[in-house]
């Protein structure tokens, strides 16, 4: 994006000010109604809200005519609610009020002398009777005092209903993120706000966010539970609520650090006999951490600086060096900020930020794939730091009490190389390069020689907004404009442009890249336009909202060299809806509606509902079918393979030398297309995938400060992406039995005839038929949010859920094999109608999650701090047949309930295990078999569970009091229990049967929860 163009929009955002509106910062709002002593309802009453935190000072109000006023826009912080009206004694409340929430203060007021001041206790918000939603609010104090990794993700996941993907054990996960999944939204559906302007990169949809120094929050709120009109998907709305400077200097230092001596091991001889021969331990972490802010002017510039050291060393459980030394990784992240608030006028102020990191990974030998590594020092791959950053500024205008106005512009940035070590890149075409491609042991989920697919990033997101509210009457009516854009370059190269793949040491297939590729997608608008309502029946809240979308992406032209696989040179033109006409250029709406009743009219007890539709959120995914530069890997058969893999731990090292390598010992490629541009027919009608949501609930105050929640939740996707191969009908396959090794039952192979072995794809792509394809989530859940005196705060819940998929269409993955695979079919249905004859499954059942954190002051300074994670193991690489990208859906149930599989690869040449439950021990198990090579599942979804994760973190900490300054010693300990929960292990079955057998062991863990440690941490306040 030129800088002229750039400055054009930024230009368009102040000239739209004064036409579109929407709360843009997603800020609290305070809300109420005024009577006199008798209950009859007073207008004209002026209602001003004061605090230190509004640069402003106050905001005032006056009541309409049915006695009610909101103050919108409010930042978290103490508040005093003043109520006047002559003739009446004036009224004061205090009240905290949280980000993201609506605070209902009503006043009572009294006939009495002007200068009488009647003080009312302060107060709690609790129970919302104005919204549906239903956030998960940290404030600062509460970040500082929890046992956590102190990071966005690691604190959102004990939100009731959300999953992390990996734990999070005092900060082990700290240097690569982790994502939320709720309510079966997978992670992309998910918002990142920074002062309520949306933060997602580019990356995987924006799946991928910048690291956010938790130094300069204020408050975090997380929500998943009938999102706003305001942004795009169902999940997670994580709204980072940024410190100001305020007129006092004030700062804030956190040094957290937990060296080797203070792990523990949790390896125990299950867990050796499993074949786990290390430990997945911290070698060490340091977590430094702080702020800066105070006025350059008061009451009219603040700032706030703010800076960050994340250290992390983690010792893998199967990685080892040459001289049996544990593989460590060693990553790091620097981070600084700025924030500049300034008060223009009393009308109208302006908040400008910068944040930048720094990240370096020397050795992923614990999250480069969860694999072991034979050699770190050249199976691994490694980080250098780029450019990751955030820059914002936004304008608010409080034109008149009614109208507030807002605009603004952000700049996300996310620039990142993970490459080889050095040596091991070989040049393209040489027979060092055929020869050390990576081998990847499938069984022993162990990798050697040399690092996965090399990748060069750039991601660069520019985002502007202009939004209004207008409070009027009974009505709280907004409106607004969103519009982001970008690029989304990824270049990739890759030794061999193959993975070798073995099992129990034995050469198995090739994995076939169309690498090298220099992928340039680019997203031209993601525009909302949205307008919503607030309005009160009697004592019902409606809030009804709409939001129109425009989305349009392209491919800008790109080229490559020939690839081993691929042919060349590749040049490719731009691809946008005028070429595919369809591609992208979607046109949506999305109306939602919430409704709350509360049922006795004081604010105690909530019935509340809603109903939503919600449009996949897209950077570029959608172009992704139609760009041939996108990563795709295709499994080919090995022809003339060497005898063994080569894994040794000899001093000198172990290359690959003499013949296998080459391109005359490989089977022919199943799609003569790949890599090329696969002329993919698009349906004229072709739609964006979308999700209807419902919930149902009631929330209730169940003392001064005590709310609990309970919710029913449902969610169904629609529209979800289908591509048929026209080339090959279903005529062209044809049935063979085949036993299961694991319990000798008969299992029916689709084999492809010979005559339509590499044949042209013709695609069509259309939205998969509802009956064939489907995803259902439904849950039930109960929380309990307390702030009582003294500081004491508990937040618990309980939530049990299920997702049921359907993925029976035969969607194929345009860019790789491009077959419409029947033996796909086989437990397709989780609801157990469709192709049962295939593969039965018996039920899907619920997992339940139990979440806790509280925090208990008792004398002399001493706090107690506990965190409790309950949860079923994520499943991380769980996969079903034959591939993850055509059934993303089966794949995040099975991730997401915990589900364990067995998957076997087999090829024309693979030989059933001697030690099989089968006729023909040893024996071919299909000769017949032609298009290369089938992943036939031989477990049905949800017959086998991961175990549950216990992740039980406690601490203590004294206070300090000394004027002005707060000083605080800690001491935390994460996984008191020493769980030793496998987080995952290998799939695939090898040359025996014995772990995967039912009541066997399983497979290899090659990730195991990190031992129990102690964090000491010390913090400083001002």
């Amino acid at each position: 994006m030129t800088g002229k163009r750039y400055a054009r929009c930024c230009f368009g955002v102040l000239a739209m000010v004064a036409l579109f509106a929407s709360l843009a910062s997603a800020q609290s709002t305070i809300s109420g109604q005024v009577r006199d002593s008798s209950g009859a309802l007073m207008p004209g009453v002026k209602v001003e809200a004061a605090s230190e935190a509004l640069i402003e000072r106050s905001r005032a109000e006056t009541t309409n005519e049915n006695g009610r006023y909101t103050i919108v826009d409010v930042r978290p912080g103490l508040y005093t609610i003043t109520f006047t009206l002559p003739g009446f004694s004036t009224v004061k409340q205090e009240v905290t009020v949280p980000a993201n929430v609506s605070v209902p203060v009503d006043a009572e007021m009294r006939v009495g002398a002007v200068d009488e001041t009647v003080t009312v206790e302060a107060r709690v918000a609790t129970v919302d009777v104005e919204t549906t939603l239903r956030p998960q609010v940290l404030t600062r104090s509460d970040m500082d005092a929890l046992p956590t990794a102190r990071n966005p993700q690691s604190m959102g996941s004990y939100t009731p209903g959300v999953h992390l993907n990996l734990p999070d054990v005092g900060g082990s996960q700290q240097i690569e993120q982790t994502y939320l999944i709720s309510h079966g939204n997978p992670s992309s559906r998910d918002t990142y706000l920074l002062d309520g302007m949306m933060i997602n990169t580019m990356q995987n949809d924006g799946q991928i966010q910048i690291y956010i120094d938790n130094a300069l929050m204020q408050e975090v709120t997380y929500n998943n539970a009938n999102n706003s009109v305001e942004v795009t998907g169902g999940g997670v709305v994580a709204n980072f609520v940024p410190r100001d400077g305020g007129n006092e200097p004030h700062g804030n230092l956190f040094l957290g650090w937990i060296p080797s001596r203070f792990v523990a091991s949790n390896i125990d001889q299950t867990l050796r006999n499993r074949g786990v021969t290390g430990q997945s331990a911290v070698r060490k972490i340091e977590d430094f951490d702080g702020s800066l802010g105070g006025p350059f002017k008061k009451d009219k510039l603040w700032f706030l600086l703010s800076g960050r050291k994340q250290l992390t060393f983690v010792q893998a459980a199967n990685s080892f060096y040459l001289n049996g030394q544990p593989g460590v990784e060693r990553s790091y992240i620097y981070s600084g900020g700025l924030r500049l608030t300034y008060q223009i006028n009393s009308r109208n102020k302006f908040a400008a930020m910068w944040t930048r990191d720094w990240k370096t990974k020397e050795q992923d030998v614990v999250t480069g794939g969860q694999v072991a590594d034979v050699n770190p020092l050249v199976s691994s791959l490694e980080r250098s730091p780029k450019m990751y950053y955030v820059l914002q500024g936004r304008w608010t205008g409080t034109l008149t009490p009614r109208l507030l106005v807002q605009a603004g512009a952000t700049l996300t940035k996310l620039d990142y190389n993970i490459l080889y070590h050095a040596g091991v890149r070989k040049t393209p075409f040489t027979p060092d390069w055929f020869a050390n491609a990576q081998e990847l042991d499938l069984t022993l989920n162990a990798r050697s020689i040399a690092g996965a697919v090399n990748t060069y990033s750039k991601y660069d997101r520019y985002l502007w907004n202009t939004s209004a509210t207008y409070v009027t009457g009974s009505h709280q009516v907004k409106f607004g404009i969103q519009d982001t854009f970008g690029i989304a370059q990824l270049d990739n190269i890759a030794n061999g442009d193959a993975i070798y793949q073995y099992t129990n040491g034995i050469p198995l297939s090739i994995l076939a890249y169309n690498t090298p590729t220099y992928s340039k997608p680019r997203l031209n608008h993601d525009l909302g336009i949205y307008a919503t309502d607030t309005w009160h029946v009697g004592r019902v809240s409606v809030t009804a909202g709409v939001r129109w979308e425009y989305l349009s992406a392209q491919v800008d032209a790109q080229s490559a060299p020939a690839g081993r696989f691929t042919g060349g040179p590749r040049n490719f033109p731009k691809i946008d809806c005028s070429v595919i006409k369809g591609m992208s250029c979607f046109k949506n709406w999305s109306p939602r509606i919430g409704f709350v009743y509360d049922v006795f009219g004081n604010h105690k007890t909530a019935v509340k509902a809603g109903i939503g539709k919600f449009n996949s959120p897209i950077a570029i995914g959608v172009v992704t079918n139609f760009n041939p530069m996108t990563l795709r890997n295709q499994t080919i058969q090995w022809l003339n393979h060497p005898t063994t893999a080569c894994q040794s731990h000899d001093p000198i090292g172990c290359y690959p030398q003499g013949n296998g390598f080459g391109d005359g010992d490989i089977g022919p490629n199943p799609n003569p297309g790949f890599g090329q541009i696969n002329r993919v027919n698009l349906d004229p009608n072709f739609r964006r995938e979308y999700q209807w949501q419902y919930n149902v609930g009631v929330q209730r105050e169940l003392r001064r400060g005590v709310t609990m929640n309970f919710m029913w939740f449902h969610q169904a996707n629609y529209q979800a992406i289908h591509v048929d191969n026209y080339s090959v009908p279903s005529s062209a396959w044809t049935p063979f039995t085949i036993s299961n090794p694991l319990d000798g039952t008969p299992i029916t192979v689709y084999n492809l005839l010979p005559a339509y072995f590499g044949l042209t794809p013709d695609l069509h792509q259309t939205n998969a038929p509802q009956n064939r394809r489907s995803n259902v989530y439904n849950g039930y859940e109960l929380s309990v949010n307390a702030r009582l005196p003294r500081g004491i705060f508990v937040l618990a819940g309980w939530t049990i859920d299920r997702i049921r998929d359907r993925g029976c269409d035969m969607n194929t993955d345009p860019l790789s094999t491009a077959l419409n695979d029947p033996n796909s079919l086989r437990y397709c249905d989780q609801n157990g109608q469709l192709y049962q004859d295939l593969g039965r499954i018996n039920g899907i059942p619920y997992r339940n999650e139990f979440k806790l954190q509280t925090n208990v002051p008792l004398k002399w300074g001493v706090e107690v701090n506990a965190s409790l994670y309950s949860d079923p193991v994520f499943s991380t690489n769980y996969s079903v047949n034959p591939g993850n990208v055509a059934q993303a859906g089966a794949v995040l149930a099975g991730q997401v309930q915990g589900y364990k599989t067995v998957l076997w690869q087999i090829t024309q040449n693979a030989r059933y295990p001697a030690d099989c439950n089968c006729p023909n021990p040893g024996g071919l198990v299909d000769p017949g078999l032609r298009q290369g090579a089938e992943t036939i599942t031989l477990v049905p979804p949800g017959a086998r569970l991961t175990l549950r994760l216990n992740q039980l973190d406690l601490g203590v900490r004294k206070v300090f009091h000394h004027e002005k300054l707060t000083t605080m010693g800690e001491a935390q300990f994460f996984n008191v229990t020493n769980s030793n929960a496998v987080l995952t292990e290998s799939y695939t079955l090898g040359s025996s049967i014995k772990p995967y057998v039912a009541g066997g062991p399983g497979g290899v863990p090659t990730a195991v929860l990190n031992p129990r440690m102690i964090r000491l941490n010390v913090q400083f306040k001002f």
